[in-house]
């Protein structure tokens, strides 16, 4: 039964996650209309930072969330993050002959979303405590 209801809650998040990364990537591309694919990097550093809340928050609560977990994490942010896509953006960038267009692909999306990562988990991660001094 668990695994059944955590099934229904992958496909369920991962397509509304695809819906989303769809929306939102044409959204940024029509406000911001570039050679560069803006849409999938929003949507990639989006993505981690929702995932850092979710991790972060998971921690602080002490929630393990299982079938939560399978529907925000592995489903919903699993269907909106676009690695996928990614990848074939900066391979499309690189056999256009923008080796350098490439790179910055591949360096903005792994520092930002690294980044936004740990910015979300920050924000909602437990503070450890820190020693009082003797009075």
């Amino acid at each position: 039964m668990i695994f059944s209801r955590n099934a229904l809650a992958v496909m369920l998040g991962g397509g509304a996650g695809a819906v989303c990364r769809v929306m939102t990537g044409f959204a940024v591309m029509e406000k911001l209309p570039s050679g560069f694919p803006l849409g999938v990097l929003c949507v990639n550093v989006l993505g981690g930072f929702l995932m850092g809340l979710l991790q972060g928050w998971m921690r602080r609560t002490g929630n393990t969330f299982a079938t939560g977990y399978c529907l925000l994490g592995t489903g919903f942010l699993g269907g909106f993050t676009t690695f996928s896509t990614f990848s074939l953006d900066t391979f499309l960038l690189y056999r256009s002959g923008d080796a350098s267009l490439a790179a910055l692909n591949i360096a903005l999306n792994m520092v930002l979303c690294l980044c936004a990562v740990w910015g979300g988990y920050a924000l909602l991660a437990p503070r450890p405590e820190r020693p009082t001094a003797p009075s």
